[in-house]
């Protein structure tokens, strides 16, 4: 009987401990470097980049001369209902000049990033403040009879 039991004590830890895997996930645009080889700065055009690595993921908005697209992807994994975490992080970053030319390619890892701080402060609104009372009571006799006032 006592073997029995540590039999099953053994099967569940193992399943407990197998059930503890953490979850990966792939997000974006998988970035193969034969496809990055083919693109040259001064030489491929808009339409070369499109054929040969797909759309991107983001185009950049403000740009003074040319455009520039974004393909971006990442590589996370968590633990039962615990916060992802960032295991691997990729940008590619391909600018165009103004005839529609690659003039730069950038290929941004994880450790390039930078954290930013989250400002906490609160934009103060006009008006004033009702108090519990004022809330509660407040819409008392601003009511129409039904109909009236249509």
């Amino acid at each position: 009987m006592k073997r029995l039991k540590t039999g099953i004590s053994i099967a569940v830890l193992g399943l407990a401990l197998t059930a503890c895997d953490p979850i990966k996930t792939n997000q974006g645009y998988r970035l193969d470097p034969e496809q990055l080889a083919q693109i040259e700065a001064g030489v491929t055009n808009k339409d070369s980049v499109q054929a040969i690595m797909g759309s991107p993921s983001s185009i950049a908005t403000f740009q003074t001369e040319g455009d520039a697209w974004y393909y971006i992807s990442s590589k996370t994994e968590h633990l039962a209902f615990f916060a992802k975490e960032v295991t691997e992080r990729d940008i590619v970053i391909v600018k165009f000049d103004i005839n529609d030319t690659v003039a730069e390619i950038r290929d941004l890892k994880k450790e390039d990033g930078q954290e930013i701080e989250v400002v906490e402060r609160e934009t103060p609104t006009g008006g004033r403040k009702l108090g519990l009372l004022e809330q509660l009571f407040g819409n008392l006799g601003r009511f129409n009879s039904a109909g009236e006032g249509q």
